[in-house]
């Protein structure tokens, strides 16, 4: 199986760095005298934080190295087992799955011992920041007394979670953002190595749309090679980015008109027909940027307003903002969208909805008066007006909370709900979807649902989900 492009163009010697600032600061460093036994990188993902690391350990390891250089030469066996992943004395630990302090302590140990055949056992802990509070102490005794032979490198994409204590004994490297240049440098060296054709402005343009990712870029430039061939023309690679962006546009203008179920049958067949949602969300965003950003006369560009106000826009680049957060932790791929757009939607909807439920109130109470008592719910220890459909609607939102504090992907089904009835002990919820009423018929989901509806109300009600009229809006 052949390798990605990612992979297979991955950096392997200092000059190859595309981010100018860590190539150049990396060089000051190795070629001076005092190497540093702990250092620190620190960015967000796709800059190169491993390969830099490995690029490093190869570094303080070749013996093979050009008099008076410290670039490594990648022909000794050595650099080659670092390269292929096989080396003794490179030490790659996923802080993720190893967190805990006897993970920790196993590597106090084990790092006494040593290094097998380079002068330098490197220990690369990725994602430190995921380590325990002990684990992070246990470390810290490591740092503060490491053995002549061993070098740490830090790597995490979020140093602010790191302890001060951590930081204070490592030497940082703060990888930056990548700019369109040096994207393109490091696309340029996939053009040769692949003999690709790639026309004026191609590489500049998957650069602009890469977010500041080198891996992203890759990632684009790879997708547009295979749908396209090696001759990559400007026109196609203009077509390929501008799919979400036309897309965007679609969801706006629905979200704009408030069209719920327009919106969600929208995303429902966007996701069928391949759609990348987080690239889709990530279009979207830039659109509400561009929009506020003219608004306020930062842009000269001409893009509509969309008749949005600027509270408007802030509350959608919020939800959605927040949605694409959540994404990858999602059972359910379109869930996220599915409830940024009912939130966003339905906003209004719900201030009529209780003004509505007030008449209806008024109308129910007037008839109490005319009819007398018998129209009243049934007494069951006193909490008949808990367990009223207008009492469980009224309080939603906090039985939501409680199904929450239980289950977070369990209340994210029941977000989209509606408590339309209560009869007969049996409080029927409307959903979406026939996937969402399968998932929430799960018995383990019932027996949640029905004893956080009994903390609420103080009633033995079972529930019942219906699927929604699909018809109108």
């Amino acid at each position: 199986m052949s390798k990605t492009f990612y992979l297979k163009y991955r950096p392997q010697t200092i000059s190859q760095l595309d981010l100018t600032s860590l190539r150049e600061n990396l060089s000051r460093l190795l070629a001076g005298e005092n190497i540093p036994h702990a250092f620190l990188f620190s960015g967000p993902k796709g800059l190169g934080k491993t390969s830099a690391a490995r690029i490093v350990a190869k570094a303080l390891n070749c013996k093979d190295k050009e008099k008076g250089s410290f670039e490594p030469c990648n022909k000794c066996d050595l650099c080659q087992s670092i390269t292929s992943g096989t080396a003794l004395d490179l030490i790659e630990i996923d802080a993720a799955s190893n967190r805990g302090i006897d993970d920790i302590r196993s590597l106090r140990e084990k790092i006494k011992l040593s290094p097998h055949t380079a002068d330098k056992k490197i220990y690369v802990i990725d994602e430190v920041h995921m380590l325990t509070t002990e684990a992070f102490n246990a470390l810290l005794k490591t740092l503060e007394e490491p053995p002549a032979h061993a070098v740490f490198i830090l790597c995490t994409t979020e140093p602010h979670k790191l302890p001060d204590t951590i930081i204070s004994r490592c030497h940082q490297f703060k990888f930056q953002r990548a700019d369109t240049q040096e994207i393109a440098r490091s696309l340029a060296r996939i053009e040769a190595g692949e003999k690709l054709e790639l026309a004026k402005g191609v590489k500049e343009l998957i650069a602009q749309k890469a977010g500041g990712s080198f891996r992203d870029a890759t990632k684009s430039l790879e997708i547009l090679v295979s749908l396209n061939g090696k001759n990559l023309q400007l026109d196609k690679v203009q077509t390929f980015f501008n799919q979400e962006t036309g897309l965007s546009e679609e969801l706006l203008n629905l979200l704009v008109k408030k069209q719920t179920k327009k919106s969600l049958k929208w995303l429902e067949t966007t996701w069928l027909n391949g759609a990348d949602l987080k690239e889709l969300i990530i279009s979207l965003l830039e659109l509400l940027r561009k929009i506020i950003l003219v608004k306020y006369q930062v842009l000269e560009e001409e893009v509509p307003d969309y008749n949005l106000s600027i509270k408007d826009i802030k509350e959608l680049i919020f939800l959605f903002d927040q949605a694409s957060r959540q994404l990858k932790g999602s059972a359910l791929p379109t869930l996220p969208l599915e409830l940024a757009i009912i939130d966003w939607c339905d906003q209004n909807k719900g201030e009529e909805a209780s003004v509505e439920n007030k008449e209806k109130e008024f109308k129910a109470d007037k008839d109490k008066e005319g009819k007398g008592i018998e129209k009243l719910p049934k007494v069951v220890g006193g909490n008949q007006l808990k367990s009223s459909l207008s009492f469980i609607q009224e309080n939603w939102s906090q039985f939501l909370k409680l199904v929450k504090d239980k289950n977070p992907s369990l209340e994210a089904l029941l977000k989209a709900g509606n408590p339309l009835e209560v009869s007969e002990d049996i409080l029927t919820v409307e959903v979406l979807y026939p996937f969402h009423k399968d998932k929430l018929e799960n018995k383990e989901f019932l027996q949640t649902v029905e004893a956080m509806l009994e903390s609420l109300t103080g009633s033995n009600l079972k529930i019942k989900y219906i699927l929604a009229n699909k018809g109108g809006d």
